[in-house]
């Protein structure tokens, strides 16, 4: 089996899923609208004073910032859940069967999950402009393309956490940490090149913003910068998977819980 029929088998498996499970789906989209709309709301009367020239632009701020994490808790989440998930059940083994190599089945289905979670992405940002008729124009276009770029650093995150995952088992604390760490990271300015530019995601989230929001040109050499640290957190995260994989292999953990 090629990679390209591993796609498409994991794209049938997940569509396949999305319909069996609809309650969940719609449910899951419209929890996210209205936890966004409960903060809009509440960020609005309490810390935003409605006269102020620059309130628009704070609350356009605080949506696209929305928007951002939400995506970066989707794309970190997307390894991790599938492989805590399968080491609940007792079935993480038979992944590591699988005659195309364990890597390659769980970039399959986090390329699938990425193309729902930019669908599912536009869906939720018109949802919370119709409710809180706060509308901002997005170019999805330059939107997607710079996810798809910075993406990977959190893809390479979780594979850190999921080769810690096959020896400790239990990493749901860590997990849980790193959510609320993302939403800070799509807060910092990582640009111009700064300290927190190292940060994974975090220059990915500051060129979006200055893009998207602030209608900058895109500049190549930030664009490099994205491509340059997604890359890198790529690099590591395979890396220490690799070598706690090797640790669980030796251990024989991989069929325990």
């Amino acid at each position: 089996m090629n990679f390209i029929s591993l796609l498409f088998n994991e794209a049938k498996l997940y569509g396949y899923e999305l319909k069996q499970y609809w309650f969940e789906t719609i449910s899951g989209v419209l929890l996210m609208c209205g936890m966004f709309t409960a903060l809009f709301y509440g960020v609005k009367s309490f810390a935003i004073d409605a006269n102020a020239p620059d309130s628009a632009q704070s609350l356009d701020g605080l949506l696209f910032g929305f928007l951002l994490w939400t995506f970066a808790i989707s794309a970190y989440s997307a390894v991790t859940k599938i492989v805590i998930e399968n080491n609940h059940k007792g079935t993480l083994e038979q992944l590591f069967m699988c005659p195309i190599g364990f890597v390659k089945l769980m970039y399959a289905r986090v390329t699938v999950e990425m193309v729902w979670d930019m669908v599912l992405l536009a869906i939720t940002a018109l949802l919370a402009m119709v409710f809180t008729g706060n509308w901002i124009s997005l170019n999805f276009a330059y939107f997607y393309l710079l996810l798809f770029v910075s993406g990977p650093a959190l893809i390479g995150l979780s594979f850190m956490i999921c080769g810690l995952a096959l020896v400790f088992k239990k990493v749901e604390t860590i997990g849980a940490l790193i959510n609320i760490v993302l939403m800070g990271i799509v807060a910092l300015d990582a640009l111009p090149l700064n300290v927190f530019t190292l940060l994974p995601f975090a220059a990915g989230a500051s060129l979006a913003r200055d893009v998207i929001l602030e209608g900058q040109a895109l500049n190549l050499v930030h664009l490099a910068i994205v491509a340059g640290n997604s890359l890198f957190y790529m690099i590591l995260g395979l890396s220490v998977f690799k070598v706690m994989e090797k640790r669980a292999k030796k251990l024989n953990l991989l069929c325990q819980y």
